[in-house]
């Protein structure tokens, strides 16, 4: 809670000796929201602001919660005399900017409950604090700036502790003598390089070692002894972002979820799963795995969720994966180097959400037997070198939101059957050997009924604004274990100049139609192919449009004016064509560009100077020699568009002045929403602890 104070109380004999602890406690510390003006002698401590009375006979305090009121000081001195006070059970003083623990302060047998997270709390936790704390059942220190280690005697004198949370510290030392209660402890994102478990811990169900400096053999964090044997209830274990080394370890059958990435593993383990075990996630992004690695989740039959992205995975996709995994939901295997075909059994993994298999070496063509996976929604398979035609099959998969086949080696056209598909909004073939006309289905609505599915891990759009040497580049990444800002520092992210569209976990990234007619495709790229014909009219239908590329093609004819209908689009590319005529007028009504660029074409007349357009660079329009105006160069006589300006003829250079002066204010405009837009996301990002 914010900036209020409760108390449960109940009637003993105590309550003498707790207002005189609450008074000493007021009196200590600096109050700047003046929560406790009403504590005072001459009133009832059960009347005080905000105390709440149980129907007992004596008055005591049960429950002490002066969370989010922004005290400061070292005043957990005065709280000393307070928490030995008979009936006192649960305490939180959370988000609060308290400094110091002091060494006179000890738990105190009665309490049940400490919460101390998010202050300011520096130096390490005295000894005296576990010397009574025999009732104890949950304790979060995290959030703070605590050196050092926990006290041994926590776990010694604790032992009815269940959950213990000291994330985000600046621990360096954490040993467990005794465990036999504790269900969830999460000590991530410290400092702690030693063995932490020196006991079995056979009721452990969650256990956080993540963002440590744990290096190894990770059996060494456990006495080198096996996780079966230490953990008999483990269900979840993190320890990613560490520097643990060699093979990865066999889990006990009870554990459900495993996230090991970002760490220096280097071998596989055919044995990660024993019989009947339970693991259902799988995660072991970005570590040093080589060879046939797809081997070792063999055995875990219940896995939905197998993602190795970013390691050095070779061979094939076996031919039996999806008859021992038939469970699986998301196979996510991009950045390795598999090779080989994309085998025909894949229909066998028949609850399949999301296949993500780019940027590796896989080859052949697009089995049809894809079409038979009825729940699959995001099929990302760029940048391989697959050949073949794209099945028409594939528009039986009635739920596909995304489908990503860019930078193969695909063949024939779009296949008309693909209308059919209902649900399709990112469609991006872009850098293929497709060709003939641009089908007009693609901007027809699909069904709003569809859009109910939200992904379980941070999705990553990247758009490059260096076509000519990337090729498009119209890709989506799936992040689990790596976080944003080490994805921008791959060769994958850094070879193009590119930005970014973020979709945090659970996150629906495709967006709910505001009108009765459904919900338009969100982005399409067919860019670097030999499609012709003209840009169809139907484009403009298209409302949730938020990216669309048509560059290097051979489209001919007219810009239609009805693209100017797409109120939310934010990149639009129609450059390296043979389009003719105009620059529609229409197109000043786009007021979301970030990118804009036709050039190399075959346009004339005069680049409107209202709106968006007059302040991109003279690059977005070169290579059409017949254009003139803002910011190329200006427009005389005839060489001017008249309908896409107005007043009278004679006023051409007053109306080009004013133009430019409101392009510039536009512009401004822009940009500020920009960093609006920017500042938003940066705010989502940090919820999710992906920046």
């Amino acid at each position: 809670m914010t900036d209020l104070l409760e108390f449960r109380a109940v009637y003993d004999d105590a309550a003498d000796l707790e207002t005189e602890a609450l008074l000493s406690f007021k009196k200590s510390m600096d109050d700047p929201l003046s929560s406790l003006n009403s504590w005072n002698r001459e009133s009832d401590v059960c009347q005080w602001i905000e105390i709440k009375v149980s129907s007992s006979q004596e008055c005591s305090l049960e429950v002490l919660d002066l969370s989010g009121n922004h005290f400061t000081g070292d005043f957990l001195d005065t709280l000393s005399r307070l928490v030995t006070c008979k009936g006192i059970r649960i305490l939180n003083l959370s988000h609060n900017k308290l400094r110091k623990i002091s060494v006179k302060l000890s738990i105190g047998n009665s309490m049940v409950s400490v919460d101390l997270s998010y202050n300011r709390i520096s130096g390490s936790i005295p000894s005296s604090f576990f010397l009574s704390c025999k009732s104890l059942k949950f304790l979060d220190v995290s959030s703070n700036q605590l050196v050092g280690g926990i006290p041994e005697n926590m776990s010694k004198n604790c032992r009815r502790l269940q959950k213990l949370n000291a994330s985000s510290n600046f621990i360096t030392t954490f040993r467990l003598e005794q465990c036999t209660s504790l269900q969830e402890l999460d000590v991530s994102f410290n400092n702690i390089s030693e063995t932490v478990f020196w006991k079995d811990c056979d009721a452990l169900k969650v256990l956080n070692l993540s963002d440590n400096q744990f290096s190894g053999p990770f059996l060494s964090v456990f006495g080198n002894r096996s996780l079966p044997q230490v953990f008999k209830s483990l269900e979840v274990l993190q320890a990613d972002h560490n520097s643990f080394t060699g093979e990865i370890p066999t889990v006990p059958p009870t554990l459900e979820a495993l996230d090991l990435s970002c760490n220096k593993f280097s071998s596989s383990n055919t044995n990660i799963c024993l019989s009947k075990s339970k693991l259902q996630s799988l995660v072991l992004v970005y570590n040093r795995l080589r060879g046939p690695v797809l081997n070792l989740a063999m055995n875990c039959s219940n896995l939905k969720m197998l993602d190795l992205s970013i390691n050095f995975v070779t061979g094939s996709l076996p031919g039996n994966i999806c008859s021992r995994l038939s469970k699986l939901q998301h196979l996510i295997l991009w950045g390795n180097n598999l090779e080989g075909r994309i085998p025909a059994t894949i229909d066998e993994c028949s609850e399949l959400v999301t296949l993500h298999l780019s940027h590796n070496n896989l080859t052949g063509v697009i089995p049809e037997e894809i079409s038979r996976l009825k729940n699959l929604s995001l099929l990302v398979l760029n940048n391989n070198m697959l050949s073949g035609e794209i099945p028409a099959s594939l528009a039986k998969m009635q739920n596909i939101r995304g489908l990503l086949l860019g930078h193969n080696k695909l063949q024939g056209g779009l296949p008309g059957e693909l209308r059919n598909t209902n649900s399709l909004i990112h469609l991006a073939v872009n850098d293929n050997q497709l060709a003939g006309p641009i089908p007009s289905w693609i901007g027809c609505s699909v069904k709003e009924d569809q859009y109910d599915i939200k992904y379980p891990y941070l999705m990553v759009l990247l758009f490059n604004v260096q076509p000519s040497i990337c090729k498009g580049y119209n890709e989506v990444f799936i992040l689990q274990g790596i976080r944003f800002h080490e994805f921008q520092q791959l060769p994958i992210a850094t070879r193009c100049q590119t930005w970014y569209f973020l979709s945090p976990p659970g996150f629906n990234i495709y967006l709910i139609s505001s009108n009765t007619q459904g919900v338009s495709p969100w982005c399409i790229d067919l860019s670097f192919n030999s499609f012709t014909g003209t840009i169809p009219a139907e484009f403009g239908a298209m409302q949730n449009l938020y990216s669309l590329n048509l560059a290097h093609n051979l489209l001919t004819g007219a810009v239609p004016s009805t693209v100017g209908n797409l109120k939310e689009l934010e990149w639009l590319d129609l450059s390296y064509n043979q389009l003719e005529s105009h620059i529609p007028g229409s197109l000043t009504n786009l007021t979301f560009l970030k990118y804009f660029n036709i050039s190399h074409n075959k346009l004339l007349g005069g680049i409107p100077q209202s709106g968006q357009l007059p302040t991109f660079p003279a690059s977005s329009y070169e290579g059409n020699p017949g254009l003139c105006g803002i910011p190329l160069a200006e427009c005389h006589g005839n060489d001017y568009n008249l309908d896409n300006h107005s007043g009278d003829e004679d006023d051409d250079e007053d109306v080009s002045m004013l133009a430019g002066i409101v392009a510039a204010v536009v512009s401004f405009l822009a940009w500020s929403c920009a960093v609006f837009f920017n500042k938003r996301w940066e705010r989502i990002l940090k919820r999710f602890e992906i920046m």
